[in-house]
């Protein structure tokens, strides 16, 4: 079996497995290939009915423009391997899509998976570029924003990058590191939530607007209010985000966002004087 076709196999949750007998062991024409039965049996007891089957085809459409679209492919083609064959989906003209835009976000869930360090360029606000050496641990989407959960080889500690603020290219360093324990990422990840609570803006919009249909699609029912009180990672991309809206959007706090979003306004305005 050629190493690709294994890798395909594995790509899509089935764990193959080498057998060579000792006295082969200088020969690996004479390899066998199985694949335990507790990797492949589907839970005791479980089933899906074919509206569930279309649910979960129909989460895989959300994610069909996404850096996703092949693993999520991938695992409609197993459940339908269950033999509950799918009738049509009634509500794939309903689909949302999600687009994740950030190229190496599947490379980085590869490397968390397979436990592989890896490298790459980072720029932190207003700060120049440095090179990362880091153990991926999970990639997140956060207050809005896509980061990385990882040990940062350098200084020796867990932190977390902002996939955006990425600008080289991911490569492996060809190091694998330990598997963490269940403790150590529940611990960075709830470092992660404090810090996200203490970052909260508070935004009023123009009824109407674009900027009003954004933050109305993306929050809780307001009973008719247009200000908004959220949580958010950087302030530096929310001001990004912000921007574009113009006018449209007051922000009442932090003091820091609505710097930001000046600061940006004025660079655009001397750029074009």
């Amino acid at each position: 079996m050629f190493e690709r076709d294994k890798q395909s196999l594995r790509d899509m949750g089935v764990q193959v497995e080498t057998f060579i007998r000792d006295s082969d062991m200088d020969d690996n024409t004479e390899s066998r290939y199985f694949i335990p039965a507790e990797t492949f049996v589907w839970p005791k007891g479980t089933s899906l009915t074919p509206n569930q089957l279309r649910l979960l085809e129909l989460a895989a459409k959300v994610w069909a423009r996404a850096s996703f679209s092949a693993e999520a492919s991938r695992a409609v083609m197993r459940l339908k391997a269950l033999g509950m064959a799918s009738e049509g989906l009634e509500l794939a003209g309903f689909a949302p899509r999600i687009l994740t835009n950030e190229p190496g976000i599947l490379q980085l869930e590869e490397a968390a998976r397979d436990r592989l360090e890896v490298t790459f360029d980072y720029r932190a606000p207003e700060r120049s570029v440095e090179r990362r050496v880091v153990h991926p641990w999970q990639v997140r989407h956060v207050a809005g924003q896509w980061l990385l959960v990882c040990w940062d080889v350098e200084r020796q500690d867990v932190r977390n990058f902002m996939l955006k603020r990425i600008v080289s290219r991911i490569k492996p360093t060809g190091e694998q590191f330990e598997a963490i324990t269940q403790a150590q990422l529940e611990d960075a990840l709830e470092r992660l939530r404090l810090f996200t609570l203490q970052n909260t803006a508070v935004v009023s919009v123009v009824p109407g607007t674009e900027a009003w249909v954004h933050f109305e699609m993306d929050s809780h029912a307001h009973g008719g209010s247009t200000t908004y009180e959220f949580n958010f990672m950087d302030v530096h991309l929310l001001a990004e985000q912000l921007r574009v809206f113009g006018a449209t959007v007051t922000v009442h706090a932090p003091s820091e966002l609505r710097d930001a979003i000046r600061s940006g306004l004025e660079k655009v305005a001397n750029a074009h004087a």
